[in-house]
C-alpha cells in the first residue's frame, strides 16, 4: 500500500500527545498521519526559544491572572462571611491557644494574611482586642497563610489546570450575575477567583517552562550562604512590591517547578517573602496607637527571627522534610518541597515564640509610647517615698493635682460648640491610665502604720480621684449626646446656653489645682454662679417645649445634656474641695458642710 501524508488544521484533527512546552512553542503544527504503515521520517518538534516579548508577557500576564484571582478570592470570601470574621476576632482570642487557632482559621479563610494582619491592627488600635491576644492572632496568620503554598503545590501541577480552573469561572461567573442575594454573588465571586488564580498559575508554569530551555536561574546564583542571603533580599522585595506574598509564591513554586532554580534558592525566596509581608503591618500602623504600633512591631520582630532562624537551619530543615516524605513515601517534586519547608519554618517560629512572648510583650510595652502615655505615666509615685508616709502623701497630692488638671481640661473642651471630642479622650484616657496607679499606691500606703490623720488623708485622696473618674465620665456622656445636637435651636436658647457654658469654663480654671490662686472659696463661687446659669437655661428649655417651639424630644435631649454637664460641673467642685481639705485650705467639716449645700440645692 503506498504511503500517504496528510496535512490537517489541528482544532479539525486532535494532535498526538505534545508536551506543554511544545504546545505554548509550537501552537500550529503540521502533523503527518500515517494510514497502515509507519512515515518515511517524522518532522522535527519546534524547540525556538521563547523571545523576551514572549517571557514578559506571560510573566505579567500569570502575575496579573494570579493577583486578580487572589483579589476576587479574598474579597468575596470576606463579603460572604460578613460579620463572622470580626466576631471570631471578639470571642475567639481569649487564650494563646485559641488566638493562635483564630489567626490560622481566619487566614486559611480569606487566603490573606495581610487581611487579617490589618483587621488585628484595627482591632488593638480600637481597643476591642488585646496586644497579648493579638500577638498569637498575628502568629497564627503566618501559619495560615502556608495554606496558599499548599494549594499550589498540591493543585497546580497535579491536573490539566485549565480544565480543573475553568468550571471554577464559569460557576462563579453565573453566581456573580444571576445570585439574588449579597452572600452568593461574593460566593461567586470568590470561585470565579479561585478559577482565575489558577489560570495565572498555569499561565507562569507555561512561561517558566518555555523559558528554562533557554537558561537555568542557578547559574547566577552566588554560591553558599551569601547567594541565599541575596535570594531573601530578593524575595523580600518582590513582596513589598507587589502586596502579595502568595502571588510571589506562586512565582517561586512554579520556576522551581520548572527547573530554573533549585529547592533550595526556592526556600531562601520564601523566607524573603515571609519578612516581605511586615510591610504592611508597618503601613497599617502609621498614625494608629501606640498598642497598634507595638502589634506591627511584634509581627516585624516574628517574621524577622524566624527568617533568621530558618536559613540558618535550611541545609537541616530540607534534610528532615526530605527522610518526612521519603517516610509517606510521597514524590519529591520541588513544590511540595517548597511547601513543606514553608509551613515547617513558620511552625517552628510559633514554637520560638512560646517562651518569648511574655519577655516580648514587656520589651514591647516599654517602647512606641504615645504622648498621652507618656503623660498618662506617674511622675511623683515612687517606691522610695512609701519609706516616709508624709513625704508619700505629698507626692500622692501632687499626681492628683495632675489628675485634676485631666478632668478640667476636659470639662473645658466639653464647653466648644462642637466639643472636641478627640482632645477629651486623650484627657480621659490619660486620667484612665494613671487612675490605676495611684490607687495601688494608696493601697501600698495604707498597708503602712500610719497615724489617724494620715489615714484620713487617704480617704480624701481617693474620694477626690473618685470624683474626678466620675466628672470625666458624664464628660463623655456629654460630649456624645452634643455631638448629635449640635447648636440650640432659636435665637432665645442661643444666648442663654451661651452663657451656662462660660459659666462652667470659669468654673473649670478655677478648680485647677495646679494654678497659683487655687482657693476652695473661689470654686464655691464659680460653682454657685454655674448653678444659676443652669437653672435658668432649664426654665428656658422648658418654656421652649411648653409653647411648642422645641419638640418634645429635643427638649428632653437637651435637658440631659445641661443635666450631665452640670453633674460633670459639681463632680470637679467636689474633687477641688478635698484637694483644699488635703492642702490645709479647708477642713473636712467644711468640705462637707459644702457638699451638703450643694446636695440641698440640687447640684448633685
Amino acid at each position: 500500500m503506498p504511503r500517504t501524508k496528510c496535512k490537517f488544521n489541528p482544532p479539525l484533527l486532535a494532535p498526538p500527545p505534545a508536551t506543554r512546552r511544545d504546545e505554548l512553542l509550537s501552537p500550529s503544527r503540521i502533523y503527518t498521519i500515517t494510514l497502515g504503515i509507519q512515515p518515511q521520517r517524522e518532522l522535527p518538534l519546534d524547540t525556538t526559544a521563547l523571545t523576551a516579548f514572549d517571557v514578559f508577557a506571560g510573566l505579567a500576564g500569570g502575575i496579573g491572572l494570579f493577583l486578580l484571582g487572589m483579589h476576587m478570592l479574598t474579597e468575596g470570601l470576606k463579603l460572604a462571611a460578613g460579620r463572622a470574621l470580626e466576631g471570631l476576632l471578639e470571642r475567639g482570642t481569649a487564650t494563646p491557644a485559641r488566638g493562635l487557632g483564630a489567626g490560622m482559621t481566619m487566614t486559611a479563610l480569606v487566603q490573606s494574611s495581610t487581611a487579617v494582619t490589618v483587621a488585628s491592627i484595627g482591632f488593638v488600635n480600637t481597643g476591642l482586642l488585646s496586644l497579648q491576644n493579638a500577638m498569637w492572632v498575628i502568629f497564627g496568620s503566618n501559619v495560615g497563610t502556608t495554606l496558599n503554598a499548599w494549594l499550589v503545590a498540591a493543585l497546580g501541577f497535579s491536573f490539566k489546570i485549565d480544565a480543573f480552573a475553568l468550571p471554577f469561572v464559569g460557576i462563579g461567573a453565573v453566581l456573580m450575575l444571576a445570585g439574588r442575594t449579597v452572600r452568593q454573588r461574593a460566593l461567586g465571586q470568590a470561585l470565579a477567583g479561585f478559577g482565575v488564580l489558577f489560570l495565572g498559575i498555569d499561565v507562569l508554569k507555561d512561561t517558566f517552562s518555555g523559558f528554562g530551555a533557554a537558561m537555568n536561574l542557578q547559574d547566577h546564583i552566588a554560591p553558599g550562604f551569601t547567594g541565599w542571603l541575596i535570594l531573601v533580599g530578593i524575595g523580600t522585595l518582590l513582596t513589598v512590591l507587589m502586596q502579595a506574598s502568595g502571588a510571589v509564591i506562586a512565582i517561586i513554586i512554579t520556576a522551581a517547578q520548572g527547573g530554573l532554580m533549585s529547592v533550595e534558592a526556592a526556600c531562601a525566596m520564601v523566607i524573603g517573602t515571609n519578612i516581605g509581608t511586615t510591610s504592611t503591618a508597618i503601613l497599617s500602623a502609621l498614625g494608629a496607637t501606640s498598642n497598634a504600633r507595638r502589634l506591627a512591631a511584634t509581627h516585624v520582630m516574628f517574621n524577622l527571627a524566624t527568617g533568621a532562624v530558618a536559613i540558618l537551619l535550611q541545609p537541616v530543615l530540607i534534610g528532615l522534610l526530605g527522610l518526612l516524605r521519603e517516610w509517606f513515601e510521597q514524590p519529591a517534586t520541588p513544590a511540595v518541597m517548597i511547601a513543606m519547608f514553608h509551613t515547617a519554618f513558620n511552625l517552628l517560629g510559633v514554637l520560638l515564640m512560646v517562651p518569648l512572648a511574655r519577655p516580648l510583650l514587656r520589651l514591647l510595652t516599654g517602647h512606641f509610647r504615645s504622648r498621652e502615655e507618656e503623660i498618662a505615666r506617674p511622675r511623683h509615685l515612687d517606691a522610695p517615698s512609701l519609706a516616709v508616709p508624709d513625704l508619700a502623701l505629698r507626692a500622692l497630692r501632687l499626681e492628683l493635682g495632675r489628675t485634676q488638671s485631666f478632668a478640667v481640661t476636659a470639662l473645658t473642651a466639653a464647653t466648644r460648640v462642637p466639643p472636641d471630642e478627640p482632645w477629651i479622650e486623650r484627657q480621659a484616657s490619660a486620667l484612665d491610665a494613671l487612675a490605676p496607679a495611684i490607687s495601688d499606691y494608696v493601697r501600698k500606703l495604707s498597708a503602712m502604720r500610719l497615724p489617724p490623720a494620715l489615714v484620713e488623708a487617704l480617704a480624701h485622696s481617693l474620694r477626690a480621684l473618685q470624683y474626678q473618674e466620675s466628672a470625666v465620665s458624664a464628660v463623655r456622656q456629654a460630649c456624645a449626646l452634643a455631638t448629635t445636637l449640635g447648636a440650640p435651636p432659636g435665637a432665645e436658647l442661643e444666648p442663654i446656653a451661651v452663657a451656662f457654658r462660660q459659666a462652667t469654663g470659669a468654673l473649670a480654671a478655677s478648680a485647677d489645682a495646679a494654678r497659683d490662686d487655687f482657693s476652695a472659696a473661689a470654686v464655691a463661687v464659680r460653682l454657685e454662679e454655674t448653678e444659676l446659669r443652669y437653672q435658668a437655661f432649664k426654665e428656658a428649655l422648658l418654656l421652649e417645649g411648653a409653647h411648642a417651639r422645641l419638640d418634645i424630644r429635643a427638649m428632653q435631649d437637651w435637658l440631659r445634656l445641661a443635666s450631665l454637664e452640670r453633674r460633670a460641673i459639681e463632680q470637679v467642685a467636689k474633687a477641688a474641695r478635698m484637694l483644699a481639705v488635703l492642702d490645709g485650705d479647708l477642713t473636712p467639716q467644711q468640705a462637707a458642710a459644702a457638699d451638703e449645700h450643694s446636695d440641698t440645692n440640687g447640684t448633685t
